[in-house]
């Protein structure tokens, strides 16, 4: 199967550029996206006719939708869905952009010119609406309470303790860090954390790095230098922070724990303006570690 980064060469690039200028925007803004920018108590965004929550950068994308325009449902639906439904999108509202991998028949032949199944992942778009840009859809109600009435705690540790071919995790030292040769967690301890929220997030955060391991997903040599600077340091972190936003909205915390600075935000911004398609590829990395250490599997 071809990667993402092959994948990527295929996209249009206006696509990219459309994600990266809506995540920019953002970040000019004030609001950092992968920092659980969702409203934790009705959910992450989800397609109403199939159910189905969405993936990756969608997560972000309609998130940030929902929380500039003050949407109150979770809900999304193209406009033939709505119209499917019984209803219509109103007149004048604007849709947002939804990006999937659709793979493409490359129609190579072998020497004796006989087909290769062969197939390369391109990046499509399509657009949805929010149900309160619509009229005549009732959606369901946001059941607030069988998705939160359990102990957010305890579901932070069930995916810790599920997680498959989970590295070691050393609590009590003095700093957060994954270490890729000894593959190796170390956490202060929890009551150094203000609230256990941030203990969780910043443990979350830690082993999606782990899942860059190369007996796991290996989207890096473990033998290979980190460093502060480095061309792959800032996609790596970006993922890591994805991938924790990823598992903090799929137990309903918040899980916000690392700096928001302006220096921070302008590291980002300066980042995602000199590669268009860091922000989709690495949403697309995270959404698959998240996925390993929630021992998730798709068939698509």
């Amino acid at each position: 199967m071809a990667s993402y980064s092959a994948a990527a060469r295929s996209a249009k690039p206006d696509l990219y550029e459309r994600v990266t200028s809506r995540i920019i925007e953002a970040l000019e803004n004030g609001v950092v996206p992968w920092r659980c920018p969702w409203d934790r108590y009705r959910g992450l965004p989800q397609n109403l006719t199939s159910g189905k929550e969405y993936r990756g950068v969608n997560v972000f994308l309609l998130s940030l939708a929902r929380h500039c325009s003050g949407y109150e449902s979770p809900y999304w639906l193209t406009y033939k869905q709505a119209q499917e439904r019984g209803g219509h999108v109103r007149k004048g509202e604007k849709g947002e952009c939804v990006v999937f991998w659709f793979d493409k028949d490359t129609g190579r032949t072998d020497d004796e010119g006989e087909p290769v199944k062969d197939r390369l992942p391109v990046l499509r778009h399509y657009t949805v609406f929010n149900v309160d840009q619509c009229d005549g859809i009732e959606p369901p109600e946001t059941d607030d309470v069988s998705r939160h009435a359990w102990q957010p705690l305890e579901a932070c540790e069930r995916i810790v303790e599920a997680m498959p071919d989970r590295p070691e995790i050393r609590e009590g030292t003095g700093r957060a860090c994954y270490i890729p040769s000894g593959d190796r967690v170390e956490m202060p301890h929890r009551h150094r954390f203000s609230e256990p929220e941030s203990w969780y997030g910043t443990l979350f955060h830690e082993l999606t790095h782990a899942t860059g391991h190369e007996k796991r997903l290996n989207r890096r040599p473990s033998s290979e230098p980190r460093a502060f600077g480095d061309p792959d340091y800032s996609r790596e972190e970006l993922v890591a922070e994805m991938g924790a936003a990823f598992l903090c909205g799929h137990v309903g915390i918040d899980g916000d724990t690392l700096d928001q600075s302006a220096a921070y935000v302008k590291g980002w911004i300066d980042v995602l303006k000199g590669d268009s398609r860091l922000v989709v590829t690495a949403a697309a990395q995270a959404q698959k570690a998240a996925d390993f250490i929630l021992d998730r599997r798709f068939d698509d």
